[in-house]
Parts: C-alpha cells; sequence; structure tokens
C-alpha cells in the first residue's frame, strides 16, 4: 500500500549507525550521547537556541523515499532537510527488495517548541543545506516515542508528531495510538491517532477503529474513521464495513462506509451495493 503525504521528505537506513558525515552532506553534524533519553539531550542542546536534533530507530516492513528519488525501484535520490518534497511510505511487498528497517528522524526545535518534523530511510544522501545536525547516540525506541508523544500538545503540526510514533517499530505503538484516539481533548490529535491505526492490521487497532466510529463525538473523527477501516486490509476491512453499511444508525457513516466499500471492487461489496440499489 501506498500513501502519499506533503511536506515529508524521507530516506532509507542501510547502515548500523550513521557517523558524523556519513550520507549526510553540506551540513556541520555533531554527535551527542542521549543514552539517557532524547528529550533531555534536546533540552539541554536547544537552550543556545533553535536547532535540528537527529537520531535513528527501526521501522518495521516499511520504505519510506523522497519523490525527488527514484522510488518505484525502492531506491531514494538525494532529499533536502530543509524543503518541501513529498513522500511515500511503501510496505514492503513480497518479492520486492527488502527495506534495511531503520529510519532517521529529525526534529526542528526553537523556543522548546518542535517546529518541524522529517523522517527519513538512511540509504539516500540528506542535503543538510549548510544547518548544523545535532545527532543524537543511543536513543532507545521508547526514549524517542516517548519525546515525541510529550511534545504533542505544543507542536507547530501535531500531526507530524503522530505519523513520526506510527512509524517506530516497538510494540508502545498502538497502545499510545489507542489511547490517543480514545482520550485526546484534541479532535485532529484523535483523527491523526485513528488515521495511523488503519495502517495497523492487528485486532486492537481494529477493534479501536471501530470504537470510533460509534463513539466519538466528533463527527470528522467519525469520518475518518470509516476511512482507516477501509485502509485495514481487505479481509478485515470488507466485512466492517459491510456491517457498517447494514447496521450503523448514523446515516452519514453509512454513507460513507458504501463510498469506502465500493472503492475496493471486493465482490462482496459489489453484491451488497446490487441490494441496496434494487430496493
Amino acid at each position: 500500500m501506498r500513501l502519499r503525504m506533503l511536506a515529508v521528505c524521507l530516506l532509507a537506513a542501510t547502515a548500523p549507525l550513521f557517523t558524523a558525515a556519513q550520507n549526510i552532506e553540506n551540513a556541520k553534524v555533531t554527535t551527542t550521547d542521549a543514552s539517557r533519553g532524547a528529550g533531555a539531550a534536546i533540552a539541554s542542546l536547544s537552550r543556545s537556541g533553535a536547532a535540528w536534533f537527529a537520531w535513528k530507530v527501526p521501522i518495521e516492513g516499511q520504505s519510506l523515499c523522497c519523490w525527488t528519488g527514484n522510488s518505484s525501484s525502492g531506491r531514494c535520490g538525494r532529499c533536502f532537510l530543509d524543503g518541501h518534497d513529498g513522500m511515500t511510505i511503501n510496505r514492503d511487498e513480497p518479492g520486492e527488495p527488502r527495506t534495511a528497517g531503520e529510519m532517521l528522524l529529525l526534529v526542528r526545535v526553537e523556543e522548546g517548541r518542535v517546529r518541524r518534523v522529517r523522517y527519513f530511510d538512511a540509504g539516500c544522501t540528506l542535503d543538510g543545506q549548510g544547518n548544523t545536525i545535532h545527532l543524537l547516540s543511543g536513543v532507545t525506541p521508547e526514549s524517542s516515542i516517548d519525546y515525541f508523544r510529550s511534545q504533542i500538545a505544543n507542536a507547530d503540526n501535531e500531526g507530524n508528531l503522530v505519523a513520526a510514533i506510527s512509524l517506530h517499530a516497538h510494540a508502545k505503538v498502538v497502545p499510545l495510538l489507542i489511547d490517543l484516539a480514545r482520550h485526546d481533548a484534541n479532535h485532529q490529535v484523535r483523527r491523526h491517532a485513528i488515521f495511523w491505526l488503519g495502517q495497523k492490521a492487528g485486532d486492537k487497532a481494529a477493534g479501536e477503529l471501530r470504537r470510533a466510529v460509534d463513539e466519538d463525538p466528533d463527527d470528522d473523527v467519525r469520518k475518518h474513521a470509516v476511512f482507516a477501516i477501509s485502509q485495514l486490509p481487505r479481509e478485515r476491512a470488507v466485512p466492517m464495513l459491510i456491517d457498517l453499511v447494514k447496521n450503523h444508525k448514523s446515516r452519514e457513516v453509512r454513507k460513507r462506509a458504501i463510498f469506502w466499500l465500493a472503492e475496493t471492487e471486493d465482490p462482496r461489496a459489489l453484491q451488497l451495493i446490487e441490494e441496496i440499489l434494487g430496493k
């Protein structure tokens, strides 16, 4: 499955750990031990002013490529740190080249706030465009996830932080997305969490999407939950959408479900639509 998003440029990771200049050009790269936590290191280093911070975490079953690269072959081209290129997120498919399983995360911090988030696969060249990049070593996936979670309420674009969380290959991701989808006071955060839950195929994720359709108080969030259900694997998505079309009390939900059901082109969907039209 391929997702297209604007304002994010990505690279693919092949080396076990970035050294100061490896795959990063046109930038001043410093290395700092952040084994005590990404948040503590960033807070200390950002006292002197705005800065870019970078670290690596595992990513599972996906490749991240700039549109400027040769994404059709699974390889990225040259990406730009401070650019506004598009990106693709591609799920690994049988028979296609496997990804190396890591991504480079970068955040721009100004006055204690996360202003920008970038994520890159590490097999391509990153043009730092003359910026100083503080490369943090020893950041664990747990520390990385915790940092992004702590910054959501104060970020310029909370959706980018939720996306960054979702891309981590770690057991904390789905429970955290579920918690955000259920309890965050900001409906935009709930909507983003629901979207990324739609990219997860597990029972917990599917159940949470149905709960959001039934219970979230915001119409926009419920609509996005229906869409997120449609992004689940077909064997899971189609029965859920059919159930919504047949049984949900909300006319708007039923309309959304039948629209996304038609997009699947599944024979069961076409049969249901023919039944409805025949009444």
